[in-house]
């Protein structure tokens, strides 16, 4: 689970209880009468709040070959056939891990409640890892354009590379590799230049820009080139005017030569901070896989492998009920939502003819990510 009780959760964190009692009843009557939770709803703890919720479900019948590990303890433990739920106090809970992404990965920005969950489990003599994880999202469409284009993704590697690096700090006295799946909203991006290029052929870029002033005061003779000549010879103070220009929109345009049937607009595209509103949104639902391919940040992660992509992009789906099944036009398509894993993961993994990756909630509101 990720935002655990939603954008606004102080207002409603309190409707978390009811809906896992909901799930625990659902998993009970298929025979899942164990279970544990584990959910950050300590919203006033900001120093370590992450909004994460791991849920684990055990059949009935395997529950007498799986243990979890006590982190503390550093022993393996047995689970007692009940569905528990722990919100208070995490830091102090012996079963898992969680932390906050450190402050100086970007101490520029607020990034709010980034960070992991670490759960351990053995099955049989099979120990695995789970790991939830929430990676930092893109702040600006425009930046990705005029600044740098890696300037978020960047920041999703480091903090992905910290989880892994941890992971062998706690694997450290053993030296294994356990079985590992790394799931949550990695928050990974479109290639977004190659997107584009994709998706705005034949037409010409225009910018929208604003400018501003920025107002500084220095004394005429430290300030070089900038003094006039009537104020060489003195000292007083001068006020300067800097003018900067900062880009509000880019739009892609097709001149009436080019239209065709299916773009009757001059506007293509127009980017905003927070807009991406292309011609036909549709389009870029039905045909996503036109441009999977762009879908490379996992890439940055050789140690990790993850099974085929066989769904549409899980990002940004609209929030209102009677679109549930439109994106939203705020941000580029994108798989932002995923289930890594290591090499011994995948190879268990594939032993199961019947494994399928997917998302769900298609046909449903469940709000921006599904």
């Amino acid at each position: 689970m990720q935002e655990v009780g939603g954008k606004n959760f102080e207002e409603c964190i309190g409707q978390v209880p009811t809906f896992l009692n909901h799930i625990s009843g659902s998993m009970h009557e298929m025979g899942y009468s164990t279970g544990r939770a584990y959910l950050d709803l300590e919203f006033d703890l900001p120093e370590s709040y992450i909004a994460l919720g791991s849920l684990f479900f055990i059949n009935d019948v395997t529950l007498p070959r799986i243990r979890q590990y006590d982190f503390v303890g550093k022993q393996f433990v047995k689970l007692e056939k009940v569905f528990e739920s722990y919100d208070r106090g995490l830091l102090k809970c012996r079963m898992l891990r969680k932390a906050k992404f450190p402050k100086d990965f970007w101490p520029t920005v607020k990034w709010g409640r980034k960070g992991y969950m670490h759960c351990r489990f053995r099955f049989d003599q099979t120990i695995y890892d789970f790991v939830n994880v929430h990676l930092f999202h893109d702040e600006s469409n425009i930046a990705l354009i005029h600044e740098n284009p890696s300037l978020y993704s960047e920041n999703r590697k480091r903090a992905l590379n910290f989880v892994l690096n941890e992971l062998k700090r706690v694997n450290e006295d053993d030296k294994h590799s356990y079985p590992l799946f790394l799931f949550g909203d990695l928050n990974f991006r479109l290639d977004l230049q190659s997107f584009l290029n994709r998706i705005t052929d034949d037409t010409d870029l225009r910018e929208d820009s604003t400018e501003s002033t920025q107002s500084s005061i220095c004394s005429t003779d430290g300030c070089g080139d900038l003094l006039t000549a009537s104020s060489q010879h003195t000292n007083e103070l001068k006020p300067l005017t800097d003018f900067r220009r900062t880009v509000s929109a880019i739009e892609f345009r097709r001149s009436p030569d080019n239209f065709t049937s299916d773009i009757s607009t001059s506007c293509v595209l127009r980017i905003e901070k927070k807009l991406f509103d292309y011609f036909n949104h549709k389009r870029l639902l039905n045909e996503w896989q036109g441009y999977l391919e762009d879908d490379r940040e996992a890439h940055n992660f050789p140690y990790l492998r993850e099974l085929n992509i066989n769904f549409p992009p899980t990002y940004p789906w609209s929030e209102n009920p009677d679109e549930s099944e439109s994106l939203m036009k705020t941000r580029a398509p994108a798989w932002c939502d995923r289930v890594l894993m290591n090499a011994r993961a995948l190879e268990i993994v594939k032993r199961d003819k019947f494994a399928k990756y997917d998302s769900f909630g298609k046909d449903v509101c469940m709000g921006d990510h599904k």
